[in-house]
């Protein structure tokens, strides 16, 4: 005997709708706030900075590198303060564009992939950067072993730390890609600007990575970048708060 299904179509539309509901709710609540944490922690980096190079002594922070025995005995934990909110950035940024993925209409899908895509080089090639400082090299510094120590210190304007920032084009590059999401009225318009703005800066980035100065770098991260990118996340923190999901306004 065939068995008779009692589920009518309008239930199972409403179900359908009420799960879509339920999705947009997730997807506003996680965008907005991995968006709002993304524009806090790069002020926090910017903050970070100002303070690390103003609590330094003027002696210290224009001798420049000297030898790692010499940087061992100058060491100040105040160095390593930017890196805590450049740590804290990697899962909330990860996060945020996994979220302007499943909220880009699905003609546009095509470049938020491409920016998730770019988003998780960056992830990767920052988490191990800023763990390894903060972890392995931290506790190298604190029990004073040397051995190797010289190539690793970020304090060395030659060491491998500062071939890893380059993985800062990446996040440049992911928000380039994923600013053709953000399509519509004004805030979506000011939105995608910013994307487009903090992507373009993807060349100050190169040539700040090429540029034997870390100072520079650090300048330019704390002029352009961090205004840019707390502005861009900050406007897409608000886009996402506004989300009408009752009406399913959402591109998903």
């Amino acid at each position: 005997m065939a068995t008779i299904s009692t589920t009518t179509p309008s239930a199972s539309a409403r179900a359908a709708a009420e799960t879509r509901i339920s999705e947009a709710k997730t997807l506003r609540q996680l965008g907005f706030w991995s968006a709002f944490l993304s524009a806090l922690f790069g002020i926090g980096f910017d903050l970070a900075v100002v303070i690390m190079y103003t609590s330094l002594p003027k002696a210290d922070s224009s001798a420049g590198w000297t030898g790692i025995t010499s940087y061992l005995e100058t060491f100040d934990a105040v160095l390593l303060l930017p890196l805590v909110p450049s740590l804290l950035l990697v899962p909330a940024f990860t996060a945020m564009m996994v979220c302007i993925h499943y909220y880009a209409p699905p003609e546009k899908r095509l470049w938020s992939h491409l920016g998730l895509a770019f988003a998780l080089i960056y992830a990767v090639i920052a988490f191990m950067n800023y763990s390894t400082q903060l972890l392995s090299v931290q506790r190298a510094i604190l029990a004073r072993e040397t051995d190797g120590l010289a190539m690793l210190v970020h304090g060395n304007p030659h060491a491998i730390f500062w071939s890893l920032v380059s993985g800062y084009i990446f996040m440049n590059l992911a928000m380039l890609f994923a600013a053709p999401v953000f399509m519509g009225g004004k805030l979506e318009t000011w939105t995608r600007r910013f994307f487009l703005f903090n992507g373009a800066s993807v060349l100050l980035t190169i040539a700040s990575v090429c540029i034997d100065n870390p100072l520079i770098f650090n300048l330019l991260s704390v002029i352009v970048w961090s205004p840019l990118f707390t502005i861009a996340t900050g406007l897409l923190a608000v886009l996402f708060a506004r989300l009408n999901v009752q009406n399913e306004s959402y591109q998903g």
